[in-house]
C-alpha cells in the first residue's frame, strides 16, 4: 500500500469528525435561531455552507433527529423540530420532574466531589451573570450553565442510561426557551440562583431527603416560571 494511501481507520476518523463538525454547527443555529423552529432543512445547501459532503451532514441530521431537535417526514425530508406548545411542555417538564427527583435522592449520597465543584462553579457564574445584568444575547451561555447544573444532578446518581436520557431532554427544553425569550437585558432569575444554593447546600451534606425537597421546589418555581415565559410568547 502506498505511503500516501489513507488507511481505513484514518478514513472513519475523518469521516466521523466532520459528522461531529457539522453537528455541533447545526446544533449552534438551532440553538442561535439561525434555524428558527420548524425551517426545512436543505441538505444541499447546508453541505456548502458547513464544508461537508453530504454524506456526514445526513449523519449529523439524524443524531440531531434522535435528540429531538430535528425531524425527518417522508416526501418532506428534514426540518427543525417545532416548539414544543403548552401542553407539549408540561409534559416535558414532568419527564424532567421523575428524572432528577429521582437523580437527587439517589446523588445525595453517592456524589463525588468532582460533581460538586461542576455544581459550585455553574451556580456561582448564574450568580455573577445575573449580578451584571444577563442580557439577550447572553441567555444562551446562561442556561448552559443551568444544565451543567442539573446535569450534575443527574450523573450524580452514577447511572449511564438516566444520564442519557436526561441530557437529550435538556436540549429541547433548552431549545424551547430559547424559542420563547423576551428581548430583554434582564434574563434569569435570582430566585433561580438561590434555588440551586440549596440544592447545592443538601448535596454537600449528603442529605438525600433534603436534596430530594430542595430539586422539587426548584423545579416546581421553574415550572411556573416557564409557564409565564409561555404565556406572555403566545399573548
Amino acid at each position: 500500500m502506498s505511503s500516501k494511501t489513507p488507511a481505513a481507520g484514518s478514513l472513519r476518523l475523518a469521516k466521523t469528525s466532520l459528522a461531529e463538525l457539522a453537528y455541533e454547527e447545526l446544533k449552534r443555529r438551532i440553538f442561535d435561531q439561525q434555524l428558527s423552529p420548524g425551517a426545512r432543512l436543505n441538505i444541499d445547501a447546508l453541505s456548502r455552507e458547513c464544508g461537508v459532503s453530504s454524506s456526514p451532514l445526513r449523519e449529523a441530521l439524524v443524531r440531531l433527529q434522535s435528540e429531538g431537535l430535528v425531524v425527518f417526514e417522508t416526501n418532506f425530508g428534514f426540518y427543525v423540530a417545532p416548539a414544543p406548545d403548552q401542553e407539549q411542555m408540561a409534559h416535558l417538564l414532568e419527564y424532567r420532574q421523575v428524572l432528577e427527583v429521582f437523580g437527587a435522592r439517589a446523588g445525595a449520597v453517592r456524589i463525588n466531589d468532582d460533581t460538586l465543584t461542576i455544581m459550585r462553579k455553574a451556580t456561582e457564574a448564574m450568580a455573577n451573570m445575573r449580578a451584571k445584568g444577563v442580557s439577550y444575547k447572553q441567555y444562551r451561555a446562561y442556561f448552559e450553565h443551568e444544565q451543567s447544573f442539573h446535569q450534575a444532578i443527574v450523573d450524580s446518581a452514577a447511572n449511564p442510561v438516566i444520564s442519557t436520557a436526561y441530557r437529550e431532554l435538556h436540549l429541547v427544553l433548552l431549545v424551547a426557551r430559547l424559542s420563547v425569550i423576551p428581548d430583554s437585558n434582564n434574563i434569569g432569575s435570582d430566585a433561580a440562583v438561590d434555588e440551586h444554593r440549596a440544592i447545592l447546600d443538601a448535596f454537600e451534606k449528603r442529605d438525600p431527603d433534603a436534596a430530594e425537597a430542595a430539586v422539587l421546589r426548584h423545579i416546581q418555581a421553574a415550572q411556573e416560571r416557564m409557564r409565564s415565559m409561555l404565556g406572555a410568547a403566545s399573548a
